[in-house]
């Protein structure tokens, strides 16, 4: 299991943040629960280890991070990748919001 994100580096500006401040958060949330940043670049992917609650942690960040105001402003993309293939996590969260 693999979540990546990348940001709208015009969104964080208007935010008056920077990238780096964007990643160290999102980095924190997912270290909290050793769950490894396996890529830290223009975009930010983390892993699951292999442990029974993985998923589950996985799911409560995201699931935080869309019920963030910030996030949602900065967020370009969240992609959600298993052994079923990969989701489109934004589009589906911003679809619910627009019709829920």
């Amino acid at each position: 299991m693999k979540v990546t994100f990348s940001f709208d580096e015009a969104a964080v500006t208007r935010r008056g943040r920077r990238r780096e401040d964007v990643h160290q958060t999102v980095k924190g949330l997912f270290a909290a629960h050793d769950l490894p940043c396996t890529v830290d670049g223009d975009t930010l992917s983390f892993q699951d280890k292999g442990h029974g609650d993985d998923f589950a942690c996985m799911w409560d960040i995201i699931l935080a991070l869309l019920r963030s105001e910030w996030f949602m402003e900065c967020v370009a993309a969240c992609v959600w990748q298993d052994e079923g293939g990969e989701e489109d996590v934004l589009a589906q969260a911003r679809d619910a919001v627009r019709h829920g």
